[in-house]
């Protein structure tokens, strides 16, 4: 480096200095200078008030290094201070906050020749330093000493900052000069202060360390820094920004202390705030991170709604925060909330002073206690109040209702507990969707879907060659499809294989009465189907139309999958809907739990041999096909059914006995 090129320092302030388009050592090669480096907001700021550098390259984030606050920290100090701001993005408003804070110049880090742009502006408004080599000669030398003395005194008297002299040689250290800016400062005139010791500025809240820093320091003849709480003459604080350096005459005594005071009420204000916000995030992070762990092992382990609503309204109500908090189910048919935890009644949606309650159910949302009556949903005394839907997809199964007498419900705390409503309705859903196979009564209902869906395409693609005997549901959603062929099975098949959403076609039978497998990929209709827990009794198509029939356990689902098939589909026709009771041992649950001993493949081995004719004499498949539609050699085909029939068995005869 040139002893030219020394002569210009440069700071490079920000998360990442030494990366990003404008890093530390690419500018100071562009710059020709010299760059140091900090990341520290503090340590930057008294690189600049210390006068150790000539300007500054500052970047600002949005969600990091804050660079409008440290140009606005520069210039209570150094109102002429060269601050080049490389903002990461430019939408406008930071352009025009930058502005007012009395920017030098402004580069947005946007494109490839940031680095060159930032360069150009450091050289056009950051001055070069004297070399090292040799001082710049300066014009006050040409003054007489009376004048010099009067210009360095004007220029102490006039300085922007508080400046004070005290007497190292006298006892307790008294004031000999103070100029016009600490008297506007701390509010005292220089008759109330010359003369005396400046610890007058101190009070009750004066921090104790900072003032033993400043003591240590002095007795040891260094120069000290420090941020601490002082008074003005009426009594009110201020945070002053306080540097004293020791004064030495030619045999190395200290003679006097000069200290300058900067009020930096506003930016310590300011850093205290963000703290505090920071402490506050922090603890209410915790929190949230508790409640939320505690409710989501509520809900996995819960065996009843009872169950998911009573200890997840218990949980919640013992947060620190809330006062109170209670849960209600919602009856859609009744239009009225029955509570189910937190306490006891009904409340009739219908009713005007309902409105908040009727609000958070119809538009799925949370809505706002605060202006509702007390009875029976409202706040009581100094109480706040949220109330959440507890849903799940488009279905609304009820409210949880949280009140707090220290807290206001901001976007944090609610954005938590619609996240826990949403958990709860999922709990609710998945135990009512189980329920299906246990429950006394079923909801049966049966819709038609009229649609071109992949089915009745394949019903027009193979017309009256084939009919529709059964329907399989795999575990993964895809249908198994069986036709018994009346025509040419190779013809048949092509046409099967024609259907895009086809993935598989087996002839098992091809003699006297040829069937074949059609394998069709996941229709919408079974992920609807369920996701609401609803056991699937009939699939029936033709060219024109594809006819359900499923039970649910209770109405909200029923209307739930029939809302969601309506967006799937655009025509759909209710067909069928009504209650029916079950007996003790419903079809479904023995199904059910068969179908818990059955592996996978012993249950596909049992229903292709059922549906296929393979338990029919004369038999209308055999083991050697239907081994091959299941990729596996006959010997396996036949384990896994043997199995499969055993378990059936032990299951009719013991369930039975």
């Amino acid at each position: 480096m040139t002893a030219a090129s020394e002569t210009r320092r440069l700071l490079r302030v920000g998360e990442t200095p030494r990366s990003g388009p404008v890093d530390a050592d690419s500018l100071e090669r562009a710059i020709e200078g010299a760059v140091v480096v900090e990341s520290d907001f503090p340590a930057a700021l008294d690189r600049v008030t210390d006068g150790d550098v000539d300007g500054a390259v500052v970047d600002h984030r949005e969600s990091g290094f804050d660079g409008i606050a440290f140009l606005r920290a520069v210039r209570q100090d150094r109102p002429s201070f060269p601050v080049v701001l490389v903002p990461a993005t430019d939408d406008g408003s930071v352009a025009r906050r930058a502005v007012e804070e009395n920017v030098t110049a402004y580069v947005p880090a946007s494109g490839d020749d940031t680095l060159e742009l930032v360069a150009q502006k450091v050289k056009q408004h950051v001055g070069a330093r004297s070399s090292e080599r040799g001082r710049v000669r300066m014009p006050i030398s040409d003054l007489t000493a009376e004048e010099e003395q009067r210009l360095k005194e004007r220029a102490m008297d006039e300085a922007p900052v508080g400046m004070t002299i005290a007497d190292a040689t006298l006892p307790d250290e008294p004031l000999i000069y103070v100029n016009d800016a600490f008297e506007r400062i701390t509010g005292y005139s220089k008759q109330e202060t010359v003369g005396v010791n400046c610890r007058f500025l101190q009070g009750p809240d004066t921090d104790i360390e900072k003032t033993h820093e400043i003591r240590d320091a002095l007795d040891a003849g260094e120069s000290v820094s420090v941020e601490m709480r002082n008074y003005h003459k009426d009594g009110s604080e201020f945070w002053n920004e306080l540097k004293i350096t020791p004064i030495r005459d030619d045999e190395g005594e200290i003679t006097n202390f000069v200290a300058f005071q900067q009020d930096v009420t506003g930016r310590k204000e300011a850093e205290l705030q963000l703290e505090r916000e920071r402490e506050r995030l922090q603890r209410l992070l915790d929190r949230i991170n508790g409640l939320i762990g505690d409710v989501t092992e509520i809900v996995v382990t819960a065996d009843s709604t009872d169950d998911v609503y009573a200890r997840s309204a218990e949980r919640i109500e013992d947060d620190e925060a809330v006062s109170r908090a209670w849960i209600g189910e919602y009856d859609p048919g009744a239009r009225v909330v029955r509570t189910r935890a937190g306490g006891d009644g009904e409340i009739d949606l219908t009713a005007g002073d309902a409105g908040p309650l009727a609000a958070a159910i119809d538009e799925q949302s949370l809505a706002r206690l605060d202006d509702a009556p007390a009875d029976p949903v409202g706040c009581r005394d100094e109480e706040t109040g949220v109330v959440i839907p507890l849903t799940y997809r488009r279905t609304t199964y009820g409210v949880l209702a949280v009140y707090s007498r220290t807290q206001t419900f901001d976007e944090e705390e609610t954005t938590v507990l619609q996240a826990l409503g949403r958990s709860i309705g999922a709990a609710v859903n998945d135990l009512l969707s189980k329920q299906t196979v246990t429950t006394d009564t079923v909801i049966e209902i049966g819709v038609e879907l009229h649609d071109a869906t992949p089915l009745t395409r394949l019903a027009r693609a193979l017309g009256e060659r084939a009919v529709h005997e059964n329907t399989l549901i795999r575990h993964d959603g895809d249908l198994l499809l069986l036709f018994e062929v009346d025509g040419e099975t190779d013809a048949v098949v092509d046409a099967a294989e024609s259907i895009p959403e086809v993935i598989g076609v087996t002839v098992l039978a091809d003699e006297d009465d040829p069937m074949i497998e059609v394998a069709l990929e996941r229709p919408a209709f079974v992920g609807t189907l369920s996701e609401f827990g609803a056991q699937i009794t009939t699939v029936e198509f033709d060219a024109n139309a594809v006819e359900l029939r499923f039970g649910v356990a209770t109405e909200q689902n029923g209307r739930a999958i029939v809302d969601e098939l309506e967006d799937s589909y655009e025509t759909v026709e209710l067909i069928a809907y009504h209650e029916s009771d079950q007996p003790a041992q419903t079809r479904q649950g023995f199904r059910a739990a068969v179908e818990d001993e059955l592996t996978a493949r012993q249950l596909t081995a049992l229903q292709k041999a059922y549906v296929s004719g393979f338990f029919e004499w004369p038999r209308r498949s055999d083991g050697d096909q239907l081994a091959a539609s299941m990729d596996v050699v006959p010997s396996t085909f036949y384990q896994h059914l043997r199995a499969a029939e055993k378990k059936l068995l032990t299951a009719f005869f013991e369930g039975d006995s």
